[in-house]
């Protein structure tokens, strides 16, 4: 399901200029759409490589240059503006929500905010649960708690999160919920992925019972329908509230990643990025560990199966940044996106992969990497055996489990 990065709220003043600015930049994008869609196709030209053991299809611009991190310009990126699966122009909407979601991440390359904290005493909490399972966090223990003891500290925390409701009041688990999944998070992009970031990052999360006041609190008219959204400018995630509790986590955790990407990666490529975030939607806490359960996605994950080796998809797919991933179809890529992640964090290697992209952009966060080149020369047997790996993996998703 769609989670949008979402602008700051701008203040009921400038909503009716503001909205009308909005208006019309997506009129311009859809008639520069209509007009230019047949011009880029026709200029377009295809880079073949056929060497041994590698993928042998089209290659983004910019992929050829191997000085280059990133390519010169994002719409030499453009493959094809026409979505295969669904023929025909886009919707004005699917414009509007692809040409707003696309255009946030380069607001702000990486943000790092966390560099300002200052270090100062902390409280951490350790305690064993009724399940005998050994806990330490920030916050006190809520419920049954065997063996608390309060610690005071010198430094700073990897990462803090501020729940808050804004017409509903918490439940205390929540809050402490929301902590250990952001804490959980960090850990694996810090442990497994190898992302390093200043310490006392500090995250607001808001939930939001009312449709009213959710329109309100975002800002924007086309975020409306959301169920979350992440605010760059004052780092805060606004939650929907759902019926279900663990429905509210999972968009906590998807928004969550997108925050942590912006603070400390860059503006990875649109498939990573959503990938990312789908894959630690499924991440479940307890204690100091964390796992990702594979089997309750699978029957969905069927539907983005691939009839092929999977290789002219895996390009097609990781060319489409920004807009084109967002326009219609974006379901399916949503699906193999994260299928994508899933199968790099199935393995050291894999690990390894994707820990090089994202090294690679932390270093050069404005662009999003030519993250094609980078998973051929990392992954073991290069792009065309991930392609292959990926589309085994999405005709038959293993009911697995993966521990961190």
């Amino acid at each position: 399901m769609l989670r949008q990065v979402a602008v700051a709220n701008r203040g009921g003043a400038l909503m009716r200029p503001w909205l009308l600015l909005i208006l019309l930049f997506v009129c311009g994008v859809f008639l520069w759409q209509r007009q230019t869609a047949d011009h880029l196709l026709a200029e377009r030209s295809d880079v073949h490589r056929t060497r041994p053991g590698h993928l042998e299809g089209p290659v983004p611009p910019g992929m050829a240059e191997a000085s280059s991190v990133a390519p010169k310009d994002r719409e030499a990126q453009v493959r094809d503006v026409r979505d295969s699966s669904s023929p025909g122009q886009p919707s004005l909407m699917d414009a509007a929500l692809a040409a707003m979601h696309a255009a946030l991440p380069e607001q702000a390359c990486l943000a790092g905010t966390a560099s300002k904290a200052r270090a100062k005493k902390v409280a951490i909490h350790r305690w064993v649960d009724e399940s005998g399972i050994q806990h330490f966090s920030d916050q006190a223990p809520v419920g049954k708690a065997e063996g608390h003891r309060r610690i005071e500290v010198d430094g700073l925390p990897p990462i803090v999160v501020n729940a808050s409701g804004y017409d509903v009041n918490l439940p205390d688990f929540l809050a402490q919920r929301a902590m250990a999944d952001a804490q959980a998070i960090e850990r694996i992009l810090r442990g497994s992925l190898g992302v390093d970031g200043d310490p006392g990052l500090v995250l607001n999360v808001e939930f939001i019972a009312s449709a009213q006041s959710y329109a309100q609190r975002v800002g924007n008219p086309l975020m409306i329908g959301s169920e979350g959204t992440y605010s760059m400018a004052d780092r805060t995630i606004h939650v929907r509230l759902q019926d279900r509790n663990e429905a509210n986590f999972q968009i906590l955790r998807h928004e969550i990643t997108h925050a942590l990407i912006h603070e400390r990666i860059g503006s990875l490529p649109t498939a990573i990025n959503e990938g990312m975030a789908g894959y630690f939607e499924q991440l479940e806490v307890s204690g100091l560990g964390a796992r990702v359960d594979l089997e309750e996605s699978t029957a969905s994950l069927r539907s983005a199966a691939l009839e092929g080796d999977g290789r002219n998809e895996l390009v097609e797919l990781l060319a489409r940044d920004g807009f084109l991933f967002y326009a219609e179809g974006r379901e399916q890529r949503y699906l193999r996106a994260y299928a994508l992640v899933a199968v790099l964090m199935g393995s050291p290697d894999g690990r390894q992969a994707l820990g090089a992209v994202l090294a690679t952009q932390r270093s050069a966060p404005c662009r999003p990497v030519a993250a094609e080149r980078l998973l051929d020369e990392s992954y073991p047997g290069g792009l065309a055996k991930l392609a292959a790996d990926w589309a085994r993996w999405l005709r038959d998703p293993p009911r697995t489990v993966q521990a961190f």
